[in-house]
């Protein structure tokens, strides 16, 4: 199953590399032409599947894969790519030393901008996943282009569609149904933790976790009260990844809190730091938190 995941995600990435090279060369075509309404669209649906593959990358914390996929963007005609969840800048790459100022305006919107730099079409799609934001700058060349640039524009989009396609087909084909598993439950106090159908739940309320928030708060409640450091919460949460470091740590452990905190007021005192050797998991009742 992570092997099928991984090939989605890689055709997924081929795809998007190709509809950029699709609206690059739709770029070159156009020139000083202007910017018309099928131009637009067509970037629109360009940035909009980034959107569609980056929501779910973030829903389960697949910062590495998005982050080379922004970078996979610089290398076609984007110039600034952003990804922003939850009022928060997750990924931002961009060519050199191009820092666009943030964006104050509501997604889907596509704009023109031109500066000292270049002239650039603004794209910002919101994410089919959560809460949040794609903005990419696509930088717009100057001079016209060759007769042979519309046959290439076609095939790129066909190829750029097809893999697409074939990426999302992988994502929602669903595995053969598995023979039902006995309920496993962890207990500490108030905080009850369902091993199968991964549900959280504390002082009687429904807590809905991230895999990566849930894999985190599952690890320290097997051993309440044990010290758990960096590095065996990274071999635990990433154990295939060769970049991700204490910062990953430390960023969900802050997502962890601020979820448990919306829900149960008081509860982000739950996962509690030790300086200079890690995390532990407090029982709710040694903070107060008793009531259902």
């Amino acid at each position: 199953m992570r092997d099928e995941k991984r090939a989605a995600l890689g055709i997924l990435i081929v795809g998007i590399l190709l509809l950029g090279s699709a609206v690059a060369m739709a770029f070159l075509r156009r020139g000083d032409q202007g910017v018309d309404a099928a131009f637009r669209q067509r970037s629109l649906d360009y940035v909009a599947t980034f959107a569609d593959a980056a929501g779910g990358w973030l829903q389960e914390g697949e910062f590495e894969m998005l982050q080379d996929a922004a970078k996979f963007m610089l290398l076609g005609s984007a110039a600034f790519v952003e990804v922003v969840g939850e009022d928060e800048a997750v990924v931002r790459e961009s060519r050199g030393d191009l820092s666009p100022p943030p964006f104050s305006g509501e997604p889907p919107a596509v704009s023109f901008i031109e500066r000292d730099r270049g002239r650039f079409l603004e794209v910002v799609y919101p994410l089919t996943e959560g809460n949040g934001y794609v903005r990419v700058w696509l930088e717009l060349p100057y001079g016209g282009g060759s007769p042979l640039i519309p046959i290439l524009t076609g095939i790129l989009s066909f190829l750029g569609l097809g893999a697409v396609g074939g990426s999302l087909y992988l994502r929602l084909r669903r595995p053969a149904p598995k023979p039902q598993k006995e309920r496993k439950l962890i207990r500490v106090g108030s905080l009850v933790i369902d091993e199968v159908s991964k549900e959280v739940k504390l002082c009687g309320k429904a807590i809905r976790l991230s895999p990566k928030q849930y894999a985190l708060l599952l690890l320290l409640a097997r051993e309440p009260g044990r010290v758990f450091s960096d590095r065996e919460i990274l071999r635990e949460l990433w154990p295939e990844s060769r970049y991700a470091n204490s910062k990953d740590v430390k960023q969900y452990v802050y997502l962890l809190r601020r979820r448990l905190g919306e829900v149960v007021p008081g509860a982000e005192a739950l996962v509690a730091t030790v300086p200079g050797f890690g995390y532990k998991l407090l029982p709710p009742e040694e903070i107060g938190l008793t009531g259902r």
